[in-house]
């Protein structure tokens, strides 16, 4: 979200154990219950790219009949 959006509330049920902990982990940050929330989506966003990514170059390996060692070299010759 940009500075220029207008924030909406949205709400989340937590169970009281995790709830504990994101208020001890903000508190110990010196950050909101919300900027610790938001950061963790930020992260899951990332990490689903990053999955998404691997299944499809997974896709075009299986695709072209490529090989480790195949790959291993074109991130060699990619990186001169």
């Amino acid at each position: 979200m940009g500075s220029t959006s207008k924030a909406r509330i949205v709400s989340i049920s937590l169970p009281p154990d995790m709830t504990k902990e994101v208020q001890k982990l903000a508190h110990e940050e010196r950050r909101s219950v919300s900027e610790v929330l938001r950061e963790a989506f930020r992260q899951y966003a990332a990490n689903k790219a990053l999955k998404d990514v691997r299944a499809e170059a997974r896709k075009i390996v299986k695709k072209k009949g490529l090989k480790p060692e195949d790959i291993v070299n074109m991130v060699r010759e990619g990186r001169k």
